[in-house]
C-alpha cells in the first residue's frame, strides 16, 4: 500500500498526476508542496502558519462533509 502524499503547506492530497506538484525555478518538480502553494521556486501567498491554517481549514472540512 503506497503512502499518500500530501502538500507539506496547504495538506492537499497530491496522489494524482505531476499536474498536482509545486515547480521549482528551474522547473523541476518539488514533491513537498502542491503548485497551489509553491511555484516557480517560491511560496504563491505570504502568510503566517496561523494564516495558512485559517485559509486551509474551512476547505478540508467541506472536502470532508461534501458540501
Amino acid at each position: 500500500m503506497s503512502e499518500m502524499k500530501m502538500c507539506q503547506s496547504c495538506a492537499m492530497p497530491m496522489n494524482l498526476p505531476d499536474a498536482e506538484y509545486g515547480t521549482e525555478a528551474d522547473g523541476s518538480k518539488n514533491e513537498d508542496y502542491c503548485h497551489y502553494c509553491y511555484k516557480e521556486g517560491s511560496f504563491t501567498a505570504n502568510v503566517t502558519m496561523d494564516e495558512m491554517i485559517e485559509i486551509c481549514v474551512p476547505h478540508m472540512v467541506s472536502d470532508e462533509t461534501g458540501e
